[in-house]
């Protein structure tokens, strides 16, 4: 496809910045390959193998109790195994989907040819931000704070004595010491660099929402022809699951080995499941506006249309203003009458965001697969299979 601005091969979210390159250097990433084996595998090797050794120093690899066994820990192979794949994974899924649809605003014509050059400037500060040396600073000191106070056990709870706390009876922890200054503040960073490309993505909807575009008020997605947002924004799932992935697994611990109640993490999960809504869905709000008055400006002007053409069709077919060689049967008004019908119906129709409901129960069942296995450790199968039976019934 040929190129329409001059900088679009800049506009990228996935790729790039100073973690990204560092890790090219050490070799984790090949030249623009995601490398996603690879670099799971060595974050493995710098995370979860030196707990597993230094808990077999320190004897708490299975130890006194479940909360101070780390083999136990479901929570932990959540992080380390599901939790941080997906989020390389992710670089394979949503940043080319988010890409493809900040570049279709120029290559289906959104954008009209004088906004180009505003449109240019929008992707070089993408890029500025992506490549920002002192942001990525801010979120290593956010991740090294986050692993003590934002984690799932300081949001959920847990024992007092585990295996990653600093001191396990009177002992330090080296394992602990591991998790807490070099496990979890990877995990974090992580994190919070992918919420930061996210910022960078909603930056760029915002300016690329001040823009003069050209909806179509009459397209069949009902969004103006910006539904293909909606669609880029489903890949985002991937993080509400990995994120509900970590929680259920905590969870399940202190079910198995607790004893504590279904109930208890109610909470904890409506808060995770409304945090992945706003998170990902209240980028695609600056468009309201846009979609807004797109709306307004198409009823207006199709209803001056569909009024002339009605007054048109009845002096011709009411009032007997008809050529004789012409038969109502057959005719080509009486379809084109149903056409303007229909597109002004599409206009009416017209939501004022760029997304439909299905995308919000999308993003709520990828928040919501991971804890479903938690209704196994509380009721038995054979009572989920009657309950099934009886409503079928």
């Amino acid at each position: 496809m040929s190129t329409i601005v001059a900088n679009e091969a800049d506009l990228y979210f996935e790729r790039g910045g100073p973690s990204y390159r560092l890790m090219q250097r050490v070799g984790l990433i090949r030249g623009d390959d995601p490398s996603i084996l690879r670099r799971s595998i060595g974050f493995l090797a710098l995370t979860w193998l030196p707990l597993l050794l230094l808990s077999l120093l320190d004897g708490h690899a299975l130890g006194q109790t479940p909360g101070q066994s780390f083999l136990l820990d479901f929570a932990a192979y959540a992080r380390f195994f599901i939790a941080v794949p997906l989020l390389f994974v992710a670089e394979t899924i949503v940043g080319p989907r988010l890409t493809n649809a900040g570049l279709q605003f120029i290559r289906a014509g959104f954008v009209l040819p004088d906004e180009y050059p505003a449109f240019e400037k929008a992707i070089e500060r993408v890029a500025k931000r992506r490549e920002s040396t002192i942001v990525e600073i801010v979120i290593l000191c956010a991740a090294l704070v986050g692993a003590w106070t934002l984690t799932s056990e300081t949001l959920i709870g847990g024992a007092a004595q585990t295996w990653y706390a600093l001191t396990v009876d009177g002992h330090i922890s080296l394992a602990g010491h591991w998790n807490q200054f070099i496990a979890v503040p990877i995990i974090q960073f992580l994190w919070f660099r992918w919420i930061w490309r996210l910022g960078i993505w909603t930056w760029f909807l915002r300016d690329v929402a001040k823009l003069k575009l050209a909806l179509v008020p009459t397209h069949a997605d009902q969004a103006g022809g910006l539904g293909f947002l909606g669609i880029a924004h489903a890949s985002l799932g991937i993080f509400a699951f990995a994120m509900s992935t970590v929680l259920s697994a905590s969870a399940a611990f202190r079910i198995v080995f607790e004893g504590a109640k279904i109930d208890t993490f109610k909470t904890p999960f409506v808060i995770a499941l409304v945090v992945a809504e706003v998170l990902f869905l209240a980028p695609l709000l600056w468009f309201s506006p846009v979609l807004a008055r797109a709306r307004r400006q198409g009823l207006q002007t199709y209803s001056l249309l569909v009024l002339r053409y009605n007054r048109a069709f009845h002096e011709k077919w009411i009032e007997g203003h008809v050529p004789k060689d012409e038969s109502l049967l057959g005719s080509s008004d009486i379809q084109s009458l149903a056409d303007l019908g229909n597109s002004f119906g599409f206009i009416r129709a017209m939501r004022l965001v760029p997304f439909s409901r299905m995308l919000i129960i999308q993003l709520a069942v990828a928040a919501a697969l991971p804890g479903l296995p938690l209704i196994l450790l509380v009721f038995p199968i054979s009572k989920i299979l009657d309950i099934l039976g009886g409503a079928v019934l």
